[in-house]
């Protein structure tokens, strides 16, 4: 009802005394899978991805396994955390539950092509948002722009790389950007250590780190 109502705070009032009495652990496999994906939603609702996830694994994993619909339930939550925590489903998976809605925002992950999870996100905005995950998925764009700039890096071959050269990257992708939006981009990328290195403004260059300028760790959580 909470969740119909949009009102996902109050469900904190109901799960207190469930799980002060671990009554959320006696009852049907069919009720703990319920009562796994919501207190999943509402984990994600919160920002407490790692939670969500395991929620959303242990919904998913123990559904019964004529229950297509109600797995497509679970996966409509559990993909958008999973590619927030740069755990990137498989095509097949996407394809086997027919959940087509991802898969530019899965290709444009991979590749670093922002133009095609651009699309993606766009095309199905009205879905998202009915969903409750649109601004999760757009938290996603930062390893979007993080495997575009180590596309860029391997390309070069240097730890500097001037601004000039991503905005082009970007120009060439259909995406017209100036310096100040590239510098504002990697700084924010470096904040959240997606990437090793720093940045000149005075240069208009961005410097990276000799060993590991792009460590995975910080992208897969």
């Amino acid at each position: 009802m909470y969740f119909q109502l949009n009102t996902l705070r109050l469900c904190k009032n109901l799960l207190k005394p469930v799980e002060s009495r671990n009554i959320h652990e006696s009852g049907s496999m069919g009720e703990m899978v319920t009562y796994r994906y919501y207190v999943g939603r509402l984990n994600m609702f919160e920002d407490q991805y790692e939670l969500a996830e395991q929620n959303f694994d242990y919904a998913l994993k123990h559904c019964h396994k004529s229950s297509v619909a109600n797995k497509k339930r679970i996966l409509n939550y559990l993909v958008p955390v999973k590619l927030l925590r740069g755990r990137l489903p498989t095509n097949k998976l996407l394809e086997k539950y027919s959940l087509y809605e991802f898969v530019p925002l899965l290709n444009g992950m991979r590749t670093g092509n922002l133009m095609e999870f651009s699309d993606g996100l766009m095309k199905n905005q009205d879905l998202f948002i009915r969903r409750g995950t649109y601004l999760l998925l757009e938290k996603c764009k930062m390893i979007c722009y993080r495997n575009l700039f180590k596309r860029i890096w391997k390309i070069v071959g240097t730890e500097k790389i001037k601004l000039d050269y991503i905005a082009t990257s970007f120009k060439w992708l259909g995406m017209l950007i100036d310096l100040d939006e590239v510098e504002c981009i990697l700084a924010n990328l470096i904040f959240k250590q997606y990437i090793r290195g720093y940045l000149s403004h005075a240069q208009r260059v961005l410097v990276l780190s000799k060993k590991d300028p792009f460590p995975t760790s910080k992208v897969i959580k």
